[in-house]
């Protein structure tokens, strides 16, 4: 016995779609393009002098919040160091502060082009040098000593009281970092 066949040909009728696009098609690619277009220029859109502002000072809030959690932690002593530059963490290891390059989030931040900071501590203004403070070479090692200006606990203290203003020249707008000897601190918004 054999098994009929079944034979369906594929027929085409000449009603079947010409070759091209329908308008339906056009405008869904156009939305499309015109909605990534939308994040792309977004997504590289410079920002303003102000958010720049706001977001060192955040930055160097929330490092300071994470800096404090690791000294209790770890049970060791963290000190902060400013520059004309920029600012870096440093830890106290034996009786010398190292810089903190082994951790991704405390490692050395430098500031934005033409953005300051201007450095109060115990509302003494402090001037900034381009060098590290106070460098004494050690005849032993030829190494530089460098000695954080503001120190962060294990205790959470925060050791002195400081400010650190972020400001732009020529914007009105700046951003204050201020921290207290309990370990508290915060950003807020100033007028120069």
């Amino acid at each position: 016995m054999t098994k009929p066949r079944l034979e369906t040909p594929l027929k085409f009728s000449k009603s079947s779609r010409a070759n091209g696009f329908t308008l339906l098609e056009l405008l869904v690619v156009v939305v499309i393009i015109s909605i990534l277009f939308s994040f792309l220029i977004l997504s590289i859109r410079s920002n303003s002098p102000e958010e720049l502002l706001k977001e060192e000072a955040r930055r160097l809030n929330l490092l300071l919040q994470l800096a404090l959690e690791e000294a209790v932690l770890r049970n060791t002593e963290y000190g902060l160091m400013f520059d004309a530059n920029g600012y870096q963490f440093l830890s106290l290891n034996g009786n010398r502060w190292q810089p903190v390059d082994a951790d991704k989030l405390l490692r050395k931040r430098a500031l934005p082009l033409d953005m300051e900071i201007e450095l109060s501590i115990e509302q003494t203004d402090i001037i900034i040098a381009d060098e590290p403070e106070n460098p004494k070479e050690d005849d032993a090692e030829d190494e530089i000593k460098i000695k954080p200006q503001i120190y962060l606990m294990s205790s959470e203290e925060i050791t002195p009281e400081f400010s650190a203003r972020f400001i732009f020249p020529g914007v009105e707008t700046s951003y204050i970092v201020n921290a207290t000897i309990d370990g508290k601190h915060s950003v807020t918004i100033s007028d120069l």
